[in-house]
């Protein structure tokens, strides 16, 4: 905050007296001393002003994310977003689920607590301007619909709702008869998640809708080559090779 101290111009005189509708009035000259009272009064008002602001902004909140098992939950993102301005704060959980605030609005906030692999929570807290703050508690459930990607297995490291919408929109092109998209769609899936080898299959087939058997045996092959006791693999690969040899 920027405090100006105004100046303040007056003159010297000598008091005089004047008469209005039976009344007296005495009016002093302004003098040397009064002149820095006045100056000192606007700089403690404006003190008290951004002593005020400052004040207002000093506002705690600490909280713990976990989940129903009392699990802390890392990395949780924690959105702070105030409800009488448009001012919004962001903090992350640590390793043992703790965030933290520092510099809130004195007011009303809502907190809203999101964590890939567990469904949103949300809360209001009131802000104060002093003291300790307050201790906020989430408990998240998991999602069902968006599990947290696998750390081992065939899909570590990714996510289930990922490579849905993968695989649907390989699907859509494949359908829409879109083969050398739909081709490259599942190629690219395959290369994130080399155990689901049964693309291979649907690989093939767009060759094969193409006149191309050749890449559509290959492809027919590389699957059979990931899982020997798959019929469709087995099938797909003695078509192919049949269609072959009569070429």
């Amino acid at each position: 905050m920027i405090l100006e101290w105004h100046r303040l111009d007056y003159t010297f005189g000598v008091a005089h007296r004047t008469e209005t509708a039976g009344f007296v009035r005495s009016k002093e000259p302004m003098t040397p001393t009064t002149r820095p009272v006045a100056g000192r009064l606007f700089l403690v008002v404006g003190l008290v002003v951004a002593v005020t602001s400052h004040a207002a902004a000093q506002g705690r909140i600490r909280g713990l994310v976990s989940d129903r098992d009392g699990t802390p939950i890392a990395e949780a993102v924690v959105t702070a977003e105030e409800l009488a301005a448009d001012g919004s704060m962001t903090a992350v959980s640590d390793e043992s689920g703790r965030f933290s605030f520092i510099g809130l609005n004195r007011g009303e906030w809502l907190f809203v607590v999101r964590s890939e692999g567990f469904k949103e929570v949300q809360a209001m807290a009131n802000v104060r301007a002093s003291g300790p703050g307050a201790v906020m508690r989430f408990t998240m459930d998991r999602d069902v619909f968006n599990p947290p990607a696998p750390l081992g297995g065939v899909l570590a490291g990714l996510r289930g709702r990922d490579i849905l919408e993968d695989l649907v929109r390989a699907d859509d092109l494949f359908d829409a008869g879109d083969y050398d998209e739909a081709i490259e769609a599942y190629s690219a899936i395959l290369d994130a998640a080399p155990a689901l080898s049964s693309l291979n299959l649907q690989i093939g087939h767009a060759h094969q809708a193409q006149q191309r058997p050749d890449e559509a045996l290959a492809a027919y092959q590389a699957a059979l080559e990931a899982d020997p006791l798959n019929p469709e693999a087995q099938s797909a690969v003695a078509s192919a090779g049949q269609n072959t040899f009569e070429r």
